[in-house]
């Protein structure tokens, strides 16, 4: 490919395949794993590859993962305005993210994720109920991708179901690659006004639910503020909201377009767990993130980063990594993916990821035994893709049984 550091294309790349990453991915892990890229904005920036690098870099101080700062890294002029107001520890260093993330890690320990997982496979029985009396063609994403999500995080909680739709749109208006830097960050602030009338509401009627423990435990002790409430509330909202949406809808479609992995999955059950896993290592939603910027030069796979330089480390060219997956190209819902760096790595970390796999196992297991002759109902062709979103997906998934 004759790769030299004065080729920094303008980033991010098109796909040309809908499931796979963009096709300079695998050249760079190969030629060049630390490759140069231009920004928007001029700015010179550098994409992580390989896994060898993503985990160093998110595992080393002299880079930063405050979007706070100036020279924070952005796909968009609209993903700088949402980075600038962003105030919940997703966007924060240590000791800060810690402090604030601490308050949260027991309501998403293994033990009470478990113990959703019978509410999960309730909703779930009864979503697909609808969408049989309903009688096919049914949209999936608007009958279950979307709406699972939506009432396990009422669920979890609180909140009231009906508020469902626009939590969902909020979620989405962070993650497009179009619209302004204005209608970004209104729909930004937009959920965190939204928490903060839900908190009022927690405040005087608290209930058996997340939210009312936190105020209980962290707010009305003086340790946690309302207002750092509010933004970590709209964090966790859309976060549990819109990337197991698209999990759900591109899964589903990444399964019937390789019917010989859906039949090793409807004649074994038990291999829902790592089919999952497969899912996740494959498709990896979340196209440019994680993120961080160098706080001092840093020399890492034979490029030098220079200070105050972004970077981006690629999930899904991490994922299809030919040092960690043998064929890393191919589904195989019997590999071991456990390596796939889909819920990130080091202090960043997916908060919500046991929560994840739960709705992803119980949905992928449900789905198929209920409708075992699912199908798409119109030409793989005309299924809408989200090439303009940060969180990859499909717009609409018409099936048939």
């Amino acid at each position: 490919m004759g790769m030299n550091v004065s080729d920094a294309p303008l980033f991010p790349f098109k796909r040309s395949r809908p499931f796979d990453p963009p096709e300079l991915y695998a050249r760079a892990r190969a030629e060049r794993p630390v490759f140069p890229v231009t920004l928007w904005n001029g700015q010179r920036a550098w994409l992580l590859t390989r896994q060898q690098e993503f985990r160093a870099v998110l595992t080393d101080p002299r880079f930063s993962g405050e979007f706070a700062r100036p020279d924070f890294p952005a796909v968009t002029q609209a993903r700088v305005a949402i980075d600038k107001g962003e105030r919940a520890f997703v966007g924060m260093d240590n000791p800060r993210h810690g402090h604030y993330r601490r308050m949260f890690t027991k309501e998403f320990t293994a033990r009470r994720m478990n113990a959703l997982r019978p509410r999960v496979e309730a909703i779930t029985a009864d979503l697909l109920d609808a969408m049989a009396k309903k009688g096919a063609p049914v949209d999936l994403v608007e009958a279950l991708a979307v709406e699972l999500p939506s009432l396990v995080m009422c669920e979890l909680f609180g909140s009231p179901y009906e508020d469902h739709t626009f939590i969902m749109n909020c979620a989405a208006g962070r993650h497009g690659l179009k619209q302004s830097p204005e209608e970004a960050h209104r729909t930004a602030r937009a959920l965190v006004d939204y928490c903060r009338r839900l908190i009022e509401s927690k405040e005087k009627s608290p209930a058996d639910d997340m939210l009312s423990r936190v105020i209980a435990e962290h707010v009305v002790t003086g340790a946690l503020s309302r207002e750092d409430l509010a933004e970590i509330c709209s964090m966790i909202l859309r976060a549990g909201h819109d990337t197991t949406t698209n999990m759900i809808g591109l899964g589903t479609m990444l399964l019937l377009q390789h019917p010989d992995q859906l039949a090793e999955l409807k004649r074994d059950a038990s291999l829902v767990d790592s089919a999952v896993e497969e899912l996740l290592r494959f498709l990896a939603p979340v196209q440019f993130a994680p993120r961080r910027v160098a706080l001092e030069d840093v020399e890492i796979g034979g490029a030098l980063i220079r200070r105050g330089e972004g970077v981006f480390a690629l999930t899904p060219s991490a994922n299809r990594d030919e040092a960690v997956f043998a064929s890393p190209d191919t589904v195989d819902l019997h590999r071991d993916a456990s390596q796939h760096l889909t819920f990130g790595y080091g202090i960043h970390q997916c908060l919500g990821q046991g929560l994840a796999r739960i709705e992803l196992q119980v949905v992928f297991a449900m789905l198929f035994e209920r409708f075992p002759n699912l199908r798409l109902a119109v030409p793989a062709e005309q299924i809408p893709y989200k090439d303009d979103m940060q969180i990859y997906g499909v717009y609409r998934l018409p099936v048939a049984w």
